[in-house]
């Protein structure tokens, strides 16, 4: 038998026969199964039996035959054998029976059933329609039920089956009535499906029993594996019996609990931890307590090797009974794992290069003592010149200080401050102690005043300085981030101050944070509502004193803050990633005003490094040339020199492009960095923009007469133009003049404004020019 599916008849009559005929174990074992399957149910199947037989007689009433007594009186008396040999076997367990059990089981079935079959044979042809009808009931209901309760005992199930229904279609056919004998037609039909469902039944019952007997097999097997796993292997197998005592403890497991190899076997396992860790035998007595199997209990023991930690498993055991018969699992030794783990945890809240702690631990320490409200400090650092040491004396010398730092840190820190690298050149500290917090200003000025001194790196003798801002936390709600906001806004703020110092946050930086939010939250939605503006700068040639050209500035006015200006608000959307679409929107107005309100005008548009950077740039350019039909050689962009911080030559490959599209390039701020001359040589610009420093200066200082004379004459050389910005007095425009300016922007010429107002002021000026 090797499957559950319907059985062939072959297949059957083999079964069958092996099990009634068997001599082996397995025969036995099955015997012993089915009988005692049925065995169980003999009370209710006996007062079944008795119940339905007085009912039969009942049926009778009032004039009952006297064989029909005699009938009754042969039912009760194998029903009364049957009972007690219950009697006799109860609270017998039937592990195996022999062939002569089973068939004397099939034999007393038979008895019984013959009973059955021999009532509507004497009865039921002589007996009225009240009679009969009780009787067809009884007989079916007991052919069903019968041939069921024995189908663990198939010869029994059938000779239950066999014996009622002939009886029953002898009594049918004997009636002599059409209807009797459709009845007995139908019990032909019913009775062999009976049959064949109580064969099916047996068969799948065995292949279960089976089936559970080869699962024993294999846990024997596993069992055996398990022992030579346990001698062989790091782990070890433990075993008590119901009173707690280790059974069969290996050298193994002697090894693990740090038992003698020879000693005999202790008495109690629970006895014997509680000797070495009363904590680990208070954890596995809970367990154990339980009565509930469990897993991955960590138990940590102290012994001359140190500390070793195991893992255990366990699960109760019991027999077929569920009779409680100890516990069994495995024990592992898990040291190793364990000083991985601790060494894995070490490093993910260890900054490698410095070894102090990380960004990880720091905010676990902050998060711990907010939530105990516990009054704290914290102090960010930033190293002033450390990228210069990285750009100069490379990366290593750049680690080497790093290092240096956290030492010197260390020396001028109390041992109870929590010292973090958080990442680059960047250090926090976390001060907690009341003594720590009273003098935590002086502390602050103690790391600024370590750092600032020199450090020997090598063969270099290298200074970095650093900012460092301070917050405390008393009893005010602030989050994590809060605070570590704070800190970083009072960090910057000693930066702004001159860098090499310490500044303590204050709610005016708060507020000013909070100015820079909102402005970034209404940059956002500002180019939907149409907020943003191009107001309009004249540029005026010198030469002819007419108007060439007009520079677009971006306004903005702020629904609740007001007006802003472009200076703050162009920062925020170059920190927030809103500059790329802000100067397309802007590069697009202005090619559009360009072709219509500034028609023969030279437009200029600012064109932020971040927006030139985006990848996209040289698309929208030819985008909004293509929309507004503007001629190119009519749109000047307006670039920085910061352009070229980033990647100077990926840059000029950008201007050579944007350079083949006719458009015009100016460099703004030109004379206010530090390569300027350079980039002159790398790229022919159409214009230079004198920054207003020197037109302010012009008038009191020789050296800026010679600056803005030496870049008009440079200009002129190179074949660029130039342009003055800043100019607001007549003196200032003369002086711009004699130094061989080309164009002049500023107050004095125009402020800037609307394009309406513009517009009319250029029509303005040019029928002021028109003679007559």
């Amino acid at each position: 038998m090797s499957r559950f599916g319907p059985p062939t008849l072959r297949e059957l009559r083999a079964d069958i026969a092996a099990m009634y005929d068997g001599d082996g174990p397995e025969a036995a074992r099955l015997r012993g199964a089915h009988l005692s399957s049925v065995i169980r149910l003999t009370p209710p199947l006996m007062f079944a039996n008795f119940g339905s037989g007085a009912l039969a007689v009942w049926s009778f009433a009032p004039d009952i035959p006297l064989g029909l007594w005699i009938w009754m009186a042969a039912l009760c008396t194998v029903c009364g054998l049957a009972m007690l040999n219950w009697v006799r076997r109860r609270g017998r367990q039937v592990l195996t029976a022999s062939p002569r059990s089973v068939r004397r089981a099939t034999l007393h079935a038979l008895l019984l059933a013959s009973a059955w079959g021999t009532l509507p044979l004497l009865w039921f042809g002589g007996s009225t329609i009240d009679q009969q009808l009780p009787l067809v009931a009884l007989i079916s209901g007991m052919l069903g039920a019968g041939s069921f309760v024995l189908s663990p005992l198939p010869y029994a199930s059938l000779a239950w089956a066999a014996a009622i229904s002939l009886g029953s279609i002898g009594a049918l056919i004997n009636a002599d009535s059409a209807s009797a004998a459709k009845v007995g037609l139908l019990v032909s039909l019913y009775a062999p499906i009976v049959v064949i469902g109580s064969l099916v039944s047996w068969y799948k019952s065995t292949a279960l029993l089976r089936a559970q007997a080869q699962s024993a097999r294999q846990e024997q097997m596993l069992s055996v594996l398990l022992q030579d796993f346990e001698q062989n292997a790091g782990d070890a197998l433990w075993e008590t019996d119901p009173a707690g005592r280790l059974r069969h403890a290996s050298k193994r497991l002697r090894e693990l609990l740090g038992l003698p190899i020879k000693a005999r076997e202790p008495d109690a396992l629970l006895e014997l931890l509680s000797q070495r860790c009363r904590t680990c035998a208070d954890a596995l007595g809970r367990q154990l307590a339980s009565g509930q199997p469990f897993r991955d209990l960590r138990l940590s023991i102290q012994d001359e090797r140190g500390t070793v930690h195991l893992l255990m498993n366990g699960k109760p055991l019991s027999d077929e009974n569920g009779n409680f018969l100890g516990w069994r699992g495995v024990v592992s030794d898990v040291s190793e794992k364990v000083l991985h783990e601790e060494t894995l945890r070490r490093l993910a809240h260890t900054d490698s290069l410095t070894g102090l702690a990380n960004r990880f631990l720091l905010r676990d320490r902050l998060n711990r003592l907010i939530v105990q409200k516990h009054p704290l400090a914290l102090l960010a650092i930033d190293l002033d010149r450390f990228k210069t040491v990285n750009d100069n004396h490379g990366h290593s010398a750049g680690d080497a200080v790093l290092q240096a730092v956290s030492e010197r840190l260390r020396a001028r820190l109390p041992a109870d401050a929590l010292l973090a690298r958080l990442g680059g050149d960047e250090f926090a500290v976390v001060l907690s102690t009341p003594a720590d917090m009273a003098m935590v200003e002086v502390l602050a000025q103690r790391v600024v005043d370590s750092l600032s001194e020199p450090m020997e790196i090598g063969s270099r003798i290298l200074r970095v300085g650093a900012s460092v801002g301070l917050t405390t936390r008393h009893n005010e709600p602030v989050s994590l981030d809060g605070l570590l906001v704070q800190a970083d806004m009072a960090m910057y703020a000693a930066k702004d101050a001159g860098r090499g110092r310490w500044a303590r946050y204050t709610p005016l930086l708060g507020e000013h944070s909070r100015r820079q939010l909102a402005i970034e939250q209404g940059l956002r939605t500002a180019l939907e509502r149409g907020e943003l503006v191009l107001h309009w700068q004249a540029k005026l040639d010198l030469a002819s004193s007419h108007i060439t050209g007009a520079e677009a500035l971006m306004r903005w006015t702020h629904p609740t803050l007001g007006p802003i200006g472009p200076f703050e608000f162009i920062a925020v959307a170059e920190q927030c990633g809103l500059i790329d679409a802000m100067g397309q929107w802007a590069l697009r107005e202005a090619c559009r005003a360009g072709t219509q309100e500034l028609a023969g005008l030279t437009v200029a548009v600012n064109v932020s490094p971040a927006q030139l950077q985006s990848g996209h740039f040289l698309n929208q350019l030819r985008d909004a040339l293509n929309t507004s039909g503007m001629d190119p050689g009519r749109l000047e962009l307006e670039i920085t020199e910061s352009v070229f911080m980033e990647d100077a030559e990926q840059a000029l490959r950008l201007l050579r492009d944007i350079r083949q599209t006719g458009v015009r390039l100016a460099l703004d701020d030109f004379g206010t960095g530090y390569s300027s001359l350079s980039y002159l040589r790398s790229f022919p610009f159409d214009t230079l923009k004198i920054d207003r420093s020197f037109v302010t200066e012009l008038l009191s200082r020789e050296q800026s007469r010679a600056i803005v004379r030496m870049i008009a004459e440079l200009a002129a050389t190179l074949g660029m133009r130039t342009v003055a910005e800043g100019v607001e007095t007549a003196e200032q425009m003369q002086a711009v003049r004699a130094a061989g300016c080309d164009e002049v922007q500023g107050y004095l010429v125009s402020r800037p404004k609307p394009l309406a107002e513009f517009r009319r002021s250029f029509e303005m000026a040019a029928i002021a020019r028109t003679p007559g």
